[in-house]
């Protein structure tokens, strides 16, 4: 039996990577896996590097009760800190998962960093759904920029061109699949939500998840699938942070409020026991199909049911 720990978007409060600590120090997990958005973004994303050290020192506790801790970075987080995240696996702080395949007690992990274009300025984590499938926000706050390696902002002249030159997320999400050995007992951290689960679920109203994500789920049927990116998700979908496409599990692991909050669960094999959610509480994990208007939804390479958990 292996206990699995899933959060994301831990990068509004300097306190819940210290509420993280004692989580784990009071859960004794086997395994943390968090699916982006890491650094305090307070101060602003360029401030991110002089961060690093407190997330450092919080990880290096969470090592310490023996757990193993699988991450990657999210939209949010300064590019510039990918070198760091890379040394910081070789010093055996933790695995770096993006764009990668690590396994880590008996489980297969991949990560997915890249997210569809959304209105804030920063676009490095931007990417394409497919070669075939480009999407631009019509709102933008401003106009688009990267990050350079003095630390310092700057304009992309064309966001389409540079978008269209970026590899996709259905290319990078095929690329680790080809390398899983076993899909059934591989746990995949995607920043991007899957469309049409309620994980996309803006306070604006507006949907803004990848309907191609949920269409790789659907075909690939990993064990388990950890989204963030929405993280106010549940607060405006009726409390919905656990789906089922298939035989996978999928879910929402994102922070709707102040205090931490993530999603425990105990694997066995290529079998979830249990799933419960810090604030939303236990899911029963039930093969319930959803209600008929859900069928719309079902793309025409998939075969596999949406089920309730």
């Amino acid at each position: 039996m292996v206990k699995l720990i899933a959060l994301a978007d831990v990068h509004h409060s300097e306190e819940k990577w210290e509420q993280l600590v004692d989580v784990v120090r009071q859960q004794q997990p086997d395994i943390v896996a968090i699916a982006g958005d890491l650094m305090l973004k307070s101060n602003g994303t360029l401030a991110q590097l002089d961060y690093l050290p407190h997330v450092k020192d919080c990880a290096w506790k969470i090592r310490g009760t023996g757990a193993e801790l699988v991450l990657i970075l999210g939209n949010d987080d300064n590019q510039l800190l990918i070198p760091e995240f890379k040394r910081g696996e070789k010093e055996g702080l933790w695995y770096y998962v993006a764009d990668r395949v690590r396994k880590v007690r008996g489980y297969e992990f991949c990560g997915c960093p890249w997210i569809r274009d959304y209105p804030f300025a920063y676009k490095y984590w931007v990417a394409p759904d497919s070669k075939e499938e480009l999407s631009i926000n019509d709102w933008q706050l401003g106009p688009p920029l990267l990050i350079d390696k003095m630390n310092k902002l700057k304009a992309i002249p064309d966001l389409e061109s540079y978008l269209q030159g970026k590899m996709s997320i259905m290319e990078s999400l095929e690329k680790m699949a080809a390398k899983v050995k076993n899909m059934k007992r591989s746990i995949w951290l995607i920043h991007e939500p899957p469309a049409y689960l309620g994980f996309d679920h803006c306070a604006t109203g507006a949907k803004v998840g990848s309907p191609l994500v949920l269409n790789f789920i659907s075909e690939r049927q990993p064990l388990l699938t950890i989204h963030g990116h929405i993280h106010e998700a549940p607060k405006y979908n009726g409390g919905i942070w656990a789906d089922r496409i298939g035989d996978t599990i999928c879910i929402q692991a994102g922070q709707p409020d102040h205090k931490l909050s993530y999603v425990t669960f105990e694997l066995d094999e290529s079998k979830v026991i249990s799933c419960s959610h810090s604030v939303y509480g236990l899911s029963h994990l039930s093969q319930t199909k959803r209600a008929l208007a859900m069928q719309a939804v079902f793309l025409p390479s998939s075969s596999a049911l949406f089920t309730s958990i």
